[in-house]
């Protein structure tokens, strides 16, 4: 009867182990996929957010170099020196151009990219009035050119911007959000590696407690056969 009841423990207990080592398998898979998350999330704050931000910032210190250089460009009475600030300006563009891919290629939003086609007609509305001034300020026609950087080249200025703050305030929110992302997950990994310690400590007592069982089932056999 006791060799029943010890029988029926150590089939508990070998159904407790079973149950225990699942659940650690379970959270050691869930621990391996969520640091892979976590990773990817770290890595696309740097990749999609913090550069593209810098990008933005870039995008918009051109711009407003650019804009200072073309009223430099409207008060030079010298032709020669009108012609390297032009260069200059014309520089800048490039390199906007190049950021633009650069931005372009990285995780996009959807509201992202409607910001993005709104910057992108508003610098071409822009151009074409910077070109527009540009050749009014090459022929030496400074009332007109400064008329027309006063009204229409400011104004084409400011709708320019408004898109491009827009962007970078999604680059602050949706990074703050991912890195909250991985704070919790890292949060949830936390309480997973304490249960496994727990599940750990557990097995430790079965098993103990299992070795125990055996020992005093081994000291009744012995017994008996002393007997017999």
């Amino acid at each position: 009867m006791n060799w029943s009841i010890n029988l029926r423990q150590r089939d508990k207990i070998a159904l407790a182990l079973g149950f225990i080592f699942l659940v650690i398998v379970l959270a050691n898979w869930f621990v391996n996929y969520s640091m892979k998350q976590i990773s990817g999330q770290f890595k696309s704050v740097y990749e999609d957010r913090l550069i593209p931000a810098l990008d933005i910032s870039a995008i918009v210190e051109l711009s407003y170099k650019n804009h200072l250089l073309l009223e430099e460009h409207i008060l030079e009475s010298d032709l020669s020196v009108k012609n390297k600030l032009s260069e200059q300006i014309t520089r800048n563009q490039h390199e906007i151009d190049s950021i633009l891919v650069k931005f372009e290629a990285t995780y996009l939003t959807k509201e992202e990219r409607i910001d993005l086609e709104s910057y992108k007609q508003a610098r071409q509305d822009l151009l074409a009035v910077q070109q527009n001034i540009l050749r009014q300020s090459g022929n030496l026609n400074t009332i007109a050119a400064r008329d027309s950087y006063t009204t229409a080249g400011n104004a084409s200025f400011q709708l320019l911007l408004n898109p491009l703050h827009d962007l970078g305030k999604i680059q602050e929110t949706i990074g703050h959000d991912l890195l909250d992302s991985a704070e919790r997950q890292m949060n949830m990994i936390k309480v997973l590696s304490t249960l496994v310690i727990a599940m750990a400590v557990i097995i430790a007592l079965l098993v103990t407690t299992l070795l125990q069982t055996s020992r005093k089932l081994n000291s009744i056999k012995q017994q008996n056969f002393h007997l017999n």
